[in-house]
């Protein structure tokens, strides 16, 4: 169960990442989280804290509510 809802959390990431034409230095610079851990987190290896979520959400200008709808 947990690592399915990381699968499909990283898969929102990429998506959203892939959508705005962003490589993962530039989610990086918009987050502050390093270009490895956004790697792994779109390939379901992190489970993010709630301050990574939130810096996500504020990236691609969403609330957190919008950016976890659904999983």
């Amino acid at each position: 169960m947990a690592n399915d809802i990381r699968r499909q959390f990283g898969e929102r990431i990429r998506k959203l990442r892939k959508k705005r034409g962003w490589k993962l230095i530039e989610l990086s610079v918009e987050t502050d989280r390093g270009r490895v851990f956004l790697s792994n987190l779109e390939n379901g290896k992190h489970e993010p804290k709630l301050g990574t979520i939130k810096k996500l959400a504020d990236a691609f200008g969403m609330t957190i509510s919008q950016l976890m709808k659904g999983l």
